[in-house]
């Protein structure tokens, strides 16, 4: 089975958002399985956007022209459109689930991707380079996450998906060298 990691297509790598719970208490939900229970208050993450100041970018076109956006600091990961989400929310589910994001108290149209299904998937990485246990990943369609490094890879099917959609996604293939 080929595996992909998830990039969003921003210009600059400033531009992103950050999870500002103080508590920390939804951060490790989307980690590693053994924290899945960790309730999320309201069940809506507080984010925080790190690039309208510096960059003089106005969020509601940033939002307009991108399907996943990157969360760096809180643990999220990945944050999808509202857009993708209502394309694909019904093929992922089982495998991610949506939950909705507010900015400033406000809801907005982005949602956090938790990743429902693990595995033991990596061995070892070095930067963005992947060594992969032989495991087969039988009752994947789309999406997994390593349940040791917390690492997320979607497959071939969720590619298509994205390819049918038109969404605005970018999917690398990891290769499955084995150390």
């Amino acid at each position: 089975m080929n595996l992909y990691t998830l990039f969003s297509f921003h210009p600059k790598e400033d531009f992103y958002f950050s999870v500002i719970d103080k508590q920390g208490n939804i951060f490790n939900k989307f980690q590693l399985p053994e924290y899945r229970e960790t309730t999320i208050r309201n069940n809506c993450i507080p984010i925080k956007e790190e690039f309208t100041d510096q960059h003089c970018l106005d969020l509601n076109d940033f939002l307009k022209g991108y399907d996943i956006y990157t969360c760096y600091t809180g643990g999220v990961g990945d944050l999808f459109s509202e857009k993708a989400m209502v394309a694909l929310k019904d093929e992922l589910q089982g495998e991610i689930e949506f939950i909705p994001c507010m900015l400033k108290g406000e809801p907005i149209p982005v949602y956090a991707a938790l990743f429902l299904k693990s595995a033991p998937i990596v061995k070892d990485f070095e930067g963005m380079g992947f060594s992969f246990e032989d495991i087969p990943l039988p009752d994947v369609k789309y999406a997994v996450q390593d349940e040791n490094k917390g690492l997320k890879f979607v497959t071939q099917a969720f590619v298509k998906l994205v390819k049918k959609y038109d969404l605005k996604i970018e999917c690398k293939l990891r290769t499955h060298d084995k150390a």
